[in-house]
């Protein structure tokens, strides 16, 4: 490892969820970005070397558009795969066998393939069932009183959604929520004694998507699912480990994120009464405000990069090998982009420069399909309850990969 020219010691613990148990670590963020924008991290696990970390948003960027020297294959996308002596290999090459763990030029032939069921036309025939689901959603809570948030309305609308566009049967979709659910909650790093049961998890989630590609096979439908069943490449089927992982991949990232960050968006309007004021009175900013609520919360808190040979980061030399994680949350806060960004403000005039979907070759392919339904929810949210609001502390899941809510008291 090259000496760090950004040497301030070790400040923080990025690679621990304990870091990120009342939220993301922005005072940290805020120092990394200013003395250590390309910081040396150590990693406490003894079969980790630790990671480069990068804070500042036009470093990320960098990063994100040039994957031939920051590859998503080698290595994985995410921190770390944790202890090779515990791990399932058949889960391993899931995770990293997917679209966001590879390289072009297979990125994009496999990107290619569900990109039509994404397009702008393709989102917009989906925006009437999404706003018929929400109103259910809030009549049913009607008579509440309080009532927790995440599981009455944010894990509801992206869950449906979902399910819709892959086709998973009505009574299926308990079974995938309360296992995303338990997948997101504890990492491999979190609790060594849910090792195990993470990875029979995985196992489980890996079989309904087997049986679901199956049974398209046999009977296709017009359903994403039955999309990626019947896709060859190179007149060959698509092989388990990456169907596996487009499974997994979007009961996850189609999910979870947008189920936060509707979650955090309504707690930060219950901070900022005076910015939720601006949208009661104008909802013609509530397509702006989804993009703050998008920079705000940051669901996705970092992804890695590895590098393909000997580079330099703003004067820093990386060697071949070396991790590069990218904080997305802290470029979101980055000074130099958004003024104040330590402010939520629904109205902010650059708010569509968020990170929050990523950049580059991997720009999340679901970015439109997130944005109509917060702000779709929002809409009919505070036409119906203008008034709803926080009444506890929110509870965190403890992680730091996803900046996520499980529980969030509210009075409508």
């Amino acid at each position: 490892m090259t000496q760090p020219i950004y040497d301030i010691g070790q400040i923080c613990q990025l690679d621990k969820w304990e870091t990120f148990i009342n939220g993301q670590p922005f005072d940290t963020f805020t120092r990394l970005r200013k003395e250590a924008p390309v910081y040396w991290h150590e990693e406490v696990l003894e079969f980790e070397p630790g990671f480069w970390a990068l804070t500042k948003y036009e470093d990320i960027i960098m990063v994100s558009k040039d994957p031939e020297t920051f590859s998503s294959a080698k290595g994985g996308h995410l921190m770390t795969m944790g202890d090779p002596k515990v791990v399932d290999p058949a889960a391993v090459a899931a995770i990293i066998g997917n679209m966001i763990g590879m390289d072009p030029p297979e990125h994009q032939v496999y990107r290619k393939m569900v990109a039509p069921r994404f397009s702008p036309k393709s989102v917009r025939l989906l925006e009437d069932g999404m706003r018929k689901k929400v109103k259910e959603l809030l009549d049913k809570v009607e008579d509440l009183g309080e009532f927790n948030f995440v599981t009455e309305i944010a894990e509801q609308l992206p869950l449906w959604v979902l399910c819709e566009m892959m086709g998973i049967e009505e009574s299926e979709r308990p079974k995938i929520r309360d296992l995303v659910n338990n997948l997101t909650d504890a990492s491999i790093n979190q609790d060594p004694e849910q090792s195990m049961q993470v990875w029979l998890n995985y196992m489980e989630l890996f079989k309904m998507g087997r049986d679901m590609i199956e049974e398209r096979r046999k009977n296709p439908t017009d359903d994403l699912m039955s999309v990626v069943a019947n896709t060859q490449v190179e007149g060959d089927e698509l092989p388990p480990e990456l169907l596996d992982g487009f499974f997994l991949l979007m009961v996850i990232a189609g999910n979870e994120t947008t189920r936060n960050t509707i979650t955090g968006g309504l707690l930060a309007l219950t901070e900022n009464p005076k910015e939720r004021e601006k949208l009661i009175k104008d909802p013609s900013l509530i397509s702006n405000a989804t993009d703050e609520m998008l920079r705000w919360v940051t669901s996705v808190i970092y992804f890695r990069r590895t590098a393909t040979k000997d580079t330099v980061i703003r004067g820093q030399e990386i060697k071949e090998g070396d991790k590069v994680v990218m904080w997305y949350g802290s470029a979101n806060r980055d000074e130099d982009i958004f003024n104040d960004g330590h402010l939520f403000k629904v109205d902010r005039f650059n708010a569509k420069k968020h990170l929050a979907f990523g950049a580059g070759e991997h720009l999340c392919l679901g970015n439109r399909l997130g944005h109509m339904q917060i702000k779709v929810l929002f809409e009919e949210l505070l036409k119906r309850y203008p008034e709803i609001r926080s009444v506890a502390d929110p509870i965190r899941v403890p992680s730091n990969f996803l900046a996520g809510i499980s529980e969030l008291k509210v009075k409508i």
